[in-house]
């Protein structure tokens, strides 16, 4: 099983890029970058800079963490299970029983229905090959797959109850240890506070909203005059 300074790198890594990201936001990026849609904010009625700012710097924020933490979940379940990078395959770890061929995903739902046709094709042409082969998505949160990935595994003749583990049960699965979330989750929480000092993400997020609202009403007489400076 990984140590705990083993695990702390990946969410060392994802935490210092959380900040990073938050930082790099200002309202001159919000224009200039198109991260305002100006009609939908028509349709949403927004009447002042500070329930605009706080709804798309939330949203453009959320999105560039979500997109972080896929890349780092990657890393965490290698690290975790102390594999490898594969050719294809996220993560790959071979024991004296069982190979490990895993595609990860961040959560229950971040896999369609091609991309399960393509995870099965390989994962049969990986078991063709290696006669210990265990290929498997890895979700990192949830209870249980989308209904999208284990009715098209069922369909490719693959048994999702094998071949998908969602959650607390791909890192039983990985540590060996039925707690193991809940230590992952304890990690997250200290390096939080050592990364950042005493605030948190969502801290920092609301630091953000109110800079960015400010810069708002300095260089715009009024929301209407910001949204057509987006066209």
């Amino acid at each position: 099983m990984s140590s705990d300074a083993q695990i702390t790198k990946p969410l060392e890594k994802f935490i210092t890029r959380a900040a990073e990201i938050i930082d790099d936001l200002s309202a001159e990026k919000m224009i200039n970058e198109s991260a305002i849609n100006p009609i939908l904010a028509k349709a949403l009625g927004f009447t002042d800079f500070g329930t605009l700012a706080r709804f798309y710097v939330y949203q453009r924020i959320s999105r560039s963490l979500v997109t972080s933490f896929g890349t780092h979940m990657e890393n965490l379940v290698k690290v975790i299970i102390d594999g490898e990078k594969g050719d294809w395959w996220d993560v790959v770890k071979k024991t004296p029983k069982v190979n490990y061929y895993i595609s990860v995903k961040s959560g229950p739902r971040d896999m369609n229905k091609d991309q399960t046709v393509e995870f099965s094709r390989r994962a049969k042409k990986v078991m063709d090959k290696d006669s210990k082969a265990l290929p498997l998505i890895g979700m990192g949160y949830g209870k249980q797959a989308w209904p999208v990935i284990t009715d098209t595994l069922k369909k490719q003749g693959l048994d999702p109850k094998k071949h998908s583990y969602v959650g607390k049960d791909l890192y039983t699965l990985l540590s060996g240890d039925k707690d193991y979330y809940k230590k992952l989750l304890n990690v997250v929480v200290r390096i939080e506070s050592q990364v950042i000092g005493k605030k948190t993400i969502l801290q920092l997020m609301d630091e953000k909203v109110n800079e960015i609202s400010k810069s708002f009403k300095k260089n715009y007489k009024d929301i209407d005059e910001l949204l057509l400076d987006t066209f």
